[in-house]
């Protein structure tokens, strides 16, 4: 496996900002990188372009941080609350997911991503948690988070209680015996 150097053109998760220039699997750069546009090889007229752009590139980044430490006060302000079916004690009827929570931030007006949400555990039961949000580099926001049980009124059985054995046993001998006293 020979490994290439590349220069990112996009912010690309887990691997670097716009503008790095990194050392990647060939394949993981042939395959994905490269075709995406997210990148572009290593070459002395590429690397020239990239540091005439560098001003720019380091301009887009402080917006970002900024961005991110603006939502990171924003989020952490925010009370978010989600209910779902529960049980008698507590215990939810499945668990509340990052995609769930992704959804709730976008009712409440933030885009974030499912996958910056992270959860430390599957959330099972009701109560308050606290949820990490990956904003931007070194930028992490906490989440208040409410699972509040759906209050679902108890449905009586509408199917026929079913008879028993020896219930149906005993109504069938009455039967049989009214039928041979007439």
């Amino acid at each position: 496996m020979s490994n290439v150097k590349i220069i990112l053109k996009k912010d690309v998760n887990n691997l670097g900002e716009e503008g790095d220039v990194k050392v990647v699997k060939s394949g993981y750069a042939r395959n994905f990188l490269f075709p995406k546009g997210l990148a572009v090889d290593y070459s002395l007229q590429n690397r020239n372009i990239f540091e005439r752009q560098q001003a720019f590139i380091e301009k887009k980044k402080l917006e970002k941080k900024d961005n991110a430490k603006q939502l990171k006060e924003k989020i952490e302000a925010l009370k978010l609350s989600v209910t779902v079916s529960a049980g008698d004690k507590g215990r939810l009827y499945g668990t509340v997911t990052s995609t769930q929570v992704a959804d709730e931030l976008t009712k409440s007006g933030f885009n974030i991503d499912r996958k910056k949400i992270e959860l430390k555990e599957h959330i099972k039961f009701v109560g308050n948690y606290k949820i990490n949000i990956h904003l931007y580099q070194d930028i992490y926001s906490t989440l208040d988070l409410s699972v509040l049980a759906k209050v679902e009124e108890k449905k009586e059985d509408q199917r026929p209680r079913r008879k028993k054995k020896f219930e149906r046993r005993y109504e069938e001998n009455e039967q049989v015996e009214e039928n041979t006293e007439a």
